[in-house]
This record gives C-alpha cells, structure tokens and sequence, in this order.
C-alpha cells in the first residue's frame, strides 16, 4: 500500500488519503515528511497527520454515504401453460444460473443518499 520509508514516498501515496489537494500541495507534505520524520517509516497516519497540519480540511466537507442501485434485466423466452408457470419455469433457472446478469443488462443507475436525506431522492431523479 504506502512506501516503507519515507524517500519512496509518491504523490499517488498523499493523493489517496487526501484527494481534495493538488500535485504541488502534495509534494509539499512529502517535503516535509522527508524534512521531519527522515528516519521513521511512512504510514497513514503520518500522511493524515501532515497532510492536515499543512492543509486543514475545508470546514464544508462532510461525511457522506452514496448508495448505488444498479438495475439488471434480462428477458428471457420461455413455451409455458401460463404466465405464472413461465414464471417459476425462468426463476428456477435463474436460481440454478442459467441466466447470470452482469454489466451488459444494466438498464440503470441510481445515487441515492444512503441516510435518505438527498434532496434528488426526494424528486424521484436518477441517473442513466
């Protein structure tokens, strides 16, 4: 994951804790890791704590939790007596995986606050 001493440090490594920051603000902290911890291993802590030391974190971020609903479809043509024996006919196959859904039937993708408090929730908005 991170670099086990500090002069293999990358900005990648800085940029995957703290992706709000530029490549310059970056190799800042890098600079200043290798400056005042020359001689301890890099860990995420040590990136965190740098990281918002030289660049405290805007007082407008939050945490949020996205939920992402995806829909697959498939249709499936079945010679059945009924609809409802077409039905459990195509269910069980599908329980027995016959029919595997992937990337290729997604018909849909919606971002929903995961809190239920997103205001495109509540106006039914999704995107495709």
């Amino acid at each position: 994951m991170y670099k086990e001493q500090t002069n293999a440090l990358h900005v990648e490594d800085v940029l995957k804790i703290r992706p709000d920051l530029t490549e310059d603000q970056a190799e800042e902290v890098i600079e200043n890791i290798a400056t005042n911890c020359p001689d301890t291993g890099t860990c995420r802590d040590t990136l965190d704590f740098w990281s918002n030391t030289m660049f405290p974190k805007s007082k407008t971020w939050g945490e949020f939790t996205v939920e992402i609903t995806e829909t697959l479809q498939l249709r499936v043509n079945v010679t059945a007596n009924s609809f409802d024996d077409a039905v459990v006919m195509v269910e069980r196959l599908y329980q027995a995986g016959f029919h595997i859904l992937g990337a290729e039937h997604c018909v849909g993708v919606e971002f929903t606050d995961a809190n239920n408090s997103d205001p495109a929730q509540e106006r039914g908005e999704t995107y495709e």
